[in-house]
């Protein structure tokens, strides 16, 4: 499913460069991503009829057959997708290849400052007139296009579209006589009371990987969606009195047991549903097919989205989003082009989130499970403000820095350490947008 990018990616370039070489490790390392590459692309066009995908998915092969047999019928065209199983490899590939004739037709990235980070480089296509036809009609939310574009210009539509919410189990709500909670007092009292009866509050991964992003990302989004938009842009400081507040109610709820162990991962869910033992998880949507396929059901969770921290504040909510993308250097690019324009159509998403079992770009696709289903249409009832994945909304090496920091703070989640580690993000932060704005 849907994961961030585990390496640390630099500037992009026009060519192979000896600036991109070192930047993968010398000509030995290029050597041999080049090589790898060529194993899993081709330095020739694909068959008629069909447009070449490049993507770090393995398991999304028949989710793309699929949606290509719908696009066939639409269009005439069908996507063969080609997986680089490694994240780190395939970014570094993906730079590579996409400046060559080895490149593909369509590759898979992700939006926010990632995707600008590669759009720099001008080896991606303007796609503004797709963008311009799937809002007009209404394929798309219009809003979700600033987190694809740069400097005017959009370098990609959205690929998928997962949300962060609550997962939690039904049968503990039930049988502690929780409802689910429409406000943040509400939440806590929840998580007291399922801590009191010897369950798990919240199940929360990330201690050494990219999940430990996921609670801070969300303290801040429910305390002030502005301010998570305003630092995330260099526009407020780590230091400012929001980020102060969700770090101290972080360290609160630790001290107050409300999360799990730092060795208890998001594969344990299923089990510990199965064992009474799990009340509630902060995750992706994208999650929700894995839980399904390990033999839970609608009936055994649900999902919710976390409350506003007060009533006075707007409801908001983290959305993860990968980009479809075409190289500039496509082989056949005038089909590539026209596959990004139809990936938004309802009947092609609908065909895409039928295997996915995820939310879509598309707000009239919905998967077949009523635990996304429900979900997708309270947010379009209630319609918060939609923010960009911590992972993707500011510079890489500054999130994947600041991100290292949560980590630390999640193993010792004392107040004084959270003082420290917004200390520690906001420094990087100093250097790091620097460094960008001076690219």
């Amino acid at each position: 499913m849907p994961h961030p990018e585990t390496g640390r990616p630099g500037p992009g370039a026009a060519q192979v460069t000896r600036r991109t070489a070192l930047a993968v490790g010398g000509s030995g390392m290029l050597a041999a991503l080049l090589a790898a590459c060529a194993k899993g692309s081709d330095t020739r066009p694909s068959a008629a009829g069909t447009v070449t995908l490049n993507s770090d998915n393995p398991t999304w092969g028949p989710g793309y057959a699929a949606a290509s047999a719908v696009l066939a019928d639409r269009i005439g065209y069908r996507i063969t997708s080609r997986s680089i199983a490694s994240v780190a490899n395939y970014t570094q590939i993906i730079r590579m290849t996409a400046q060559t004739d080895s490149t593909t037709d369509l590759i898979k990235w992700t939006n926010g400052y990632r995707l600008q980070d590669i759009a720099r480089a001008d080896i991606l296509t303007d796609l503004n007139d797709v963008w311009d036809t799937a809002i007009e009609r209404k394929w798309v939310d219009p809003e979700q296009r600033a987190s694809f574009t740069y400097r005017g210009k959009a370098f990609g539509v959205p690929l998928y579209k997962s949300y962060y919410a609550v997962f939690y189990s039904k049968k503990a709500f039930a049988e502690q006589g929780i409802t689910v909670p429409t406000t943040f007092d509400e939440l806590m009292s929840a998580a007291s009371t399922l801590r009191d009866a010897g369950i798990t509050p919240f199940l929360s991964p990330g201690a050494t990987t990219w999940e430990a992003e996921i609670w801070f990302m969300q303290l801040l989004a429910s305390i002030d969606p502005a301010y998570y938009k305003a630092v995330t842009t260099n526009h407020a400081s780590y230091l400012d009195d929001p980020a102060k507040q969700a770090m101290d109610m972080w360290s609160s709820m630790y001290a107050d047991k409300m999360f799990s162990a730092p060795d208890v991962t998001s594969n344990d869910l299923p089990g510990l549903v199965k064992q009474g033992k799990f009340g509630m998880m902060l995750y992706g949507t994208w999650f929700a097919n894995t839980l399904l396929a390990a033999g839970l059901t609608d009936d055994d969770i649900g999902f919710f989205r976390v409350p506003p921290h007060t009533a006075s504040v707007d409801p908001a909510i983290v959305v993860e989003s990968g980009s479809l993308s075409v190289p500039v250097k496509a082989h056949r690019h005038r089909a590539a082009v026209e596959v990004a324009g139809n990936w938004l159509a309802t009947d092609v998403q609908t065909a895409w989130v039928g295997f996915l079992g995820d939310t879509s770009p598309n707000p009239a696709a919905l998967p077949k499970s009523h635990l996304v289903q429900d979900l997708a249409k309270d947010i379009a009832t209630t319609k918060p403000t939609e923010l960009t994945r911590y992972w993707e909304a500011s510079p890489t090496p500054l999130i994947e820095g600041n991100v290292a920091d949560l980590g630390a703070f999640m193993v010792n989640p004392t107040k004084a350490n959270g003082v420290s580690t917004l200390q520690s993000m906001q420094d990087r932060a100093r250097t790091e947008w620097k460094t960008w704005n001076a690219a």
